[in-house]
């Protein structure tokens, strides 16, 4: 198979598309032939040298993300056939035509999810639902507030957050305003340099406030520039 491999620490120029051995599944596992990857910040980390290849595989394929179609199948598989669409997370290799993946990892993709955009969901989509739902508690009729919500997960998380029937409030650069409006954010504030922490006054603040006793008010809070911080907010 082709992939896409790291030759030594450094920018773009040390990427070399190669021909390397196809990765064999093993009895709980499943090959997919992958239609579409993408480049997250972690894989230019890695690039650079920032940390290394977390499986210490012969050849180092960055992609932590996939999407594409079952090719074969273990012995003791059961939850896929070949043909089937999947996607989802991996520990690097998906930069390549063929990744493996164990069978309780891939996704099913949704019919009305065509093969470009089912690409594009895995990786951001999967932390949003994580830390606002998994971990912070989202459920419907409540707020949460998201910083950076012109990025990847910060987009993700706007649509689970309007799906699900949640309010959301986001910090973003201005030119990422609009888009976030577009996508469904029930109020925008400014990073910089506006004080965006001035302009949510009026719609939520810390659970430590004094009075703020309504369970039911909660404001889960997500930060997509940093390791994901997971807070409590009340409204107002």
């Amino acid at each position: 198979m082709r992939a896409v491999v790291v030759t030594e620490p450094g920018g773009p120029e040390v990427l070399r598309v190669m021909e390397v051995a196809d990765p064999e599944p093993g009895p709980d596992e499943i090959r997919v032939r992958v239609g579409h990857s993408a480049c997250n910040r972690a894989d230019i980390m890695q690039r650079l040298g920032g940390y290394p290849d977390p499986v210490r595989r012969e050849h180092e394929i960055l992609g932590l993300e996939y999407a594409g179609r079952v090719e074969a199948v273990g012995e003791r598989v059961t939850r896929w056939s070949v043909g089937d669409r999947v996607m989802g997370i991996e520990a690097g290799a998906c930069n390549a035509e063929l990744v493996v993946t164990h069978e309780r990892l891939a996704m099913p993709v949704p019919d009305a999810l065509d093969d470009v955009g089912m690409g594009a969901v895995p990786e951001v989509f999967t932390t949003a639902w994580d830390a606002l739902v998994a971990q912070g508690g989202l459920t419907s009729g409540r707020w949460a507030l998201v910083h950076a919500g012109g990025s990847g997960v910060g987009t993700a998380a706007i649509q689970i957050a309007k799906a699900i029937g949640a309010r959301i409030a986001v910090t973003c650069s201005a030119g990422k305003a609009d888009a976030c409006r577009s996508l469904g954010a029930d109020l925008v504030l400014e990073r910089s340099p506006a004080d965006w922490a001035s302009g949510s006054r009026p719609r939520c603040s810390p659970c430590s406030s004094p009075g703020r006793s309504d369970p039911s008010s909660t404001v889960s809070s997500m930060s997509m520039m940093s390791p994901t911080r997971i807070g409590t907010w009340r409204l107002t």
